[in-house]
Formats: C-alpha cells, sequence, structure tokens
C-alpha cells in the first residue's frame, strides 16, 4: 500500500511597514512493503517570523529571540527526511532509522563585536539599532536517528540516538567560512524505561546524553601598548600635571565555535503510587532529578591561578541543578 498525505499553508508577517507573504507546502509519503515493514518519506517548507541570537563565547549563554523587522527577513527553510520502519509485533517492538537534510535561510547572529548588551535600542535617535549589530547568513543541519520502542508489557521505553551536524556561514564572519553552531549536537541519546510492577506501583528512569556546546575560546592574551593620560586631580611638584598609565588586555581568537564544552548527561529516577478512589485516582509520585549529581557545565568563564610564584590562565565551569529530589501528589477525576 502507498499512502500520500499533502499540506498547503500560506502564511503572512506584517512588520511596521513591510509585509512578508510565504507559501509553505509539504508532504509525507508511506510505502508498506510488506505488514511489519515500510518505507517513509516526507518534504517541508517552513518560514519562521522570530529570530533566536546565541552568544557564542563562553561565559554566560544569553540566548536572545528578535522579531522580524522591515530590515531583517524572516528565515526560511527546507527539509526532506528518509526512513524505514520495521515493527517485530511477536516482542511489541518498533525499530525506525531515518536520515534528513535541512537548509536555512536568513539566520541571524552577531556581528563582531557585539553583544545582547547592545540590542536594547536607547532613546537617542542617533544611536544605532540592534538590527545594525546583526548579521544573516546561511545553516545546513543534518544527519540520521535512530530509535527502538517497546510498546507493549510490564516494561516499555524507547532507546533513541541522533548523529547530526549543524553549521551556519556568514559572509562577514569566521573570514567566510562555515562553522558549528552554538547547538550543534553530535550525539545525542535518550533511554527511557517504565516498569509496571503491580496495578498500584510504576518504576520509571531517564536517562539522557549530548554532546557538549561548541563555543568560541579565546586562544591567547596579551598587553598591547600602554596609553597616557593626563590628570589636573593630582598636580605633581614640577608641571602641575599627573602623568599615568593604563593597560588594556587583548585576547586573540582562533576559529569560531572551535572548542567544545563538557559532554551533557544525567540520570532521573521515579516512582509513582497508585490507587483508585471513589471520584478517581490519586497519585503520589517521588522523584529524584540528577541522581548521580553530574555537575554538567552551564558556562564557563577565564581565570586566573598562582602557582611558585606564576601565572596561569585557567578555564573554570559553572554548573547548576545537582541532585534534586521531588514530591508529587496528583488526582485524576
Amino acid at each position: 500500500a502507498f499512502k500520500v498525505n499533502a499540506g498547503f499553508r500560506f502564511s503572512y508577517f506584517i512588520a511596521e511597514k513591510k509585509r512578508y507573504y510565504n507559501p509553505e507546502p509539504r508532504f509525507s509519503a508511506a510505502w508498506r512493503l510488506s505488514s511489519d515493514l515500510a518505507l517513509k518519506a516526507s518534504y517541508a517548507s517552513m518560514n519562521q517570523y522570530i529570530h533566536m541570537l546565541s552568544n557564542t563565547g563562553i561565559n554566560l549563554p544569553t540566548d536572545l529571540w528578535v522579531p522580524v523587522t522591515d530590515r531583517v527577513k524572516p528565515q526560511s527553510s527546507q527539509q526532506i527526511a528518509l526512513g524505514i520502519v520495521k515493527d517485530i509485533d511477536k516482542h511489541n517492538i518498533a525499530i525506525s532509522l531515518e536520515g534528513y537534510y535541512k537548509t536555512m535561510n536568513n539566520v541571524l547572529g552577531y556581528k563582531e563585536g557585539a553583544s545582547f548588551l547592545e540590542l536594547n535600542e536607547p532613546s537617542d535617535i542617533t544611536a544605532p539599532k540592534w538590527e545594525d549589530n546583526v548579521t544573516a547568513g546561511h545553516s545546513w543541519s543534518y544527519g540520521a536517528e535512530f530509535l527502538i520502542q517497546k510498546k507493549d508489557g510490564k516494561l516499555t521505553g524507547w532507546i533513541g540516538y541522533t548523529l547530526s551536524w549543524t553549521q551556519i556561514q556568514f559572509d562577514s564572519l569566521n573570514f567566510g567560512q562555515k562553522f558549528y553552531a552554538r547547538y550543534d549536537r553530535r550525539h545525542d541519546i535518550s533511554v527511557v524505561a517504565m516498569y509496571k510492577l503491580n496495578d498500584h506501583i510504576n518504576l520509571s528512569g531517564t536517562w539522557v546524553y549530548g554532546t557538549g556546546n561548541a563555543v568560541t575560546l579565546p586562544l591567547s592574551s596579551y598587553m598591547p601598548q600602554f596609553h597616557r593620560f593626563i590628570s589636573t586631580e593630582r598636580p605633581d611638584y614640577e608641571n602641575n600635571a599627573y602623568f599615568g598609565m593604563f593597560y588594556l588586555q587583548a585576547e586573540e581568537f582562533g576559529e569560531k565555535n572551535s572548542y567544545r564544552m563538557r559532554a551533557y548527561h544525567r540520570l532521573d529516577l521515579g516512582i509513582q503510587f497508585h490507587k483508585n478512589k471513589k471520584w478517581g485516582e490519586r497519585i503520589w509520585e517521588i522523584s529524584v532529578y540528577n541522581a548521580y549529581c553530574r555537575f554538567n557545565p552551564f558556562f564557563y568563564y577565564s581565570d586566573t591561578k598562582y602557582e611558585n610564584n606564576k601565572e596561569y590562565g585557567v578555564l573554570r565551569q559553572v554548573s547548576l541543578f545537582p541532585v534534586i529530589p521531588s514530591f508529587t501528589y496528583s488526582f485524576k477525576f
């Protein structure tokens, strides 16, 4: 059997003075080769009228959402996907493998030296608007997803694995060369299991793993030529002026987003107690977030340390959310 679903959407967005019209066709197809094996394919054209700006530095992550304007065009994408699905009815297991390729245009990024601190439009009408601090480029995302799922029985759950690449290119950044996006995640794994101990008690566990974010790390720092200034607040005895100097520390960066943060992973556990009441079902749940207390990186920052009368540069990690237990009561009726 061969099935096709086709759809069409027309999007319309009004900026200050400009209007954007975009058709968005899409379709999906499935070809059942046998009772337990099928091929599938899909295509989708999409447009997004809000952009996410990501800071590529190692400091506090400051993602910012900005709207489409007269000067900033909407982001558009084209995506195709091909996959195969196999059912193993004897064990209530379904296995799927899917590959995808996606292109995106008008992706926004910060210009060199710009940050989210400069994007708030000041009251001075002569000051630059936030549009002056961003640039548009192209992005490519592709990869494969594997999923094995058990749908029935006392033990249910799934194992999912994704291998993917996401690259961006801006004419004015990284010498026009492609670089990996901050949220490019080479490996992504999720293992979810639920076990029905009896009619009243359910156990659950989730383990997730993801490659660390791509960030830009300074390779070295140096002190450029000092600057002189004159102050009349501290006159000396000779010329009634005070000469001083201050130093500016400069940093040298390599290719954009060429450094990887530590991988992210954690384990969540839970137990549910169900009991039927006259007017519904009562559920008590005890759960533990990050059960083995993994200190996942939230952001990094540069620091210095002193050993043997020498100064060294170090990279320090800031983490959030260690082991967090929780208790939940709910009533379904």
